[in-house]
């Protein structure tokens, strides 16, 4: 079913033509049911709907409430999903910072663990040394202790050395 479509040149035009005695009347029927004045070319059915014979169906008061409450509804969930992207946008940039925060601690591990190992072979080196030296003292002073001790006895002469050194006292020896 195809309507025809007739033209006008103006909105007076269309106005004279409806026999609608003002603009005003004419504009409050186009906007109560939903027509469009400035396009100027209307098929039967919105004809009528501006000459006031025929009305567009009226919704009733539970049809309104019920599309009000969809309208809300779609409102309230575009609302929760935008607040949920937001949400997300800003968790996953708290992870991104957290996630350089446990890397640069990762390095932070690995140079400590580095240079603790260094320091521990240092020590090891240091303990290694003191050992050494410690058991080098040891052995100076056994070899000087033993040293010391051959000088005094060849600065003291045992009392075996003393009755061989002196003459012997014989009934000869009184010539002497």
């Amino acid at each position: 079913m195809e309507h025809e479509k007739k033209q006008f040149k103006n909105k007076t035009e269309l106005a004279k033509a409806l026999n609608i005695g003002s603009r005003k009347t004419l504009y409050e029927r186009a906007k109560k049911n939903n027509v469009d004045l400035d396009k100027l070319e209307f098929d039967e059915e919105e004809l009528l709907y501006l000459s006031g014979k025929r009305r567009r169906p009226i919704e009733t008061h539970g049809e309104q409430s019920k599309k009000h409450k969809e309208t809300i509804d779609k409102h309230k969930e575009q609302s929760r999903y935008t607040k949920e992207t937001q949400e997300i946008a800003e968790l996953k940039a708290k992870l991104a910072g957290k996630d350089e925060l446990i890397e640069e601690l990762r390095k932070d591990k690995a140079d400590l663990s580095k240079k603790l190992d260094e320091n521990q072979q240092s020590l090891k080196s240091l303990l290694t040394q003191q050992q050494l030296l410690t058991l080098h003292n040891n052995v100076t002073e056994e070899q000087g202790e033993a040293v010391d001790g051959d000088f005094e006895e060849t600065e003291q002469p045992t009392q075996e050395q003393e009755k061989t050194d002196k003459p012997k006292k014989r009934w000869w020896n009184i010539f002497s």
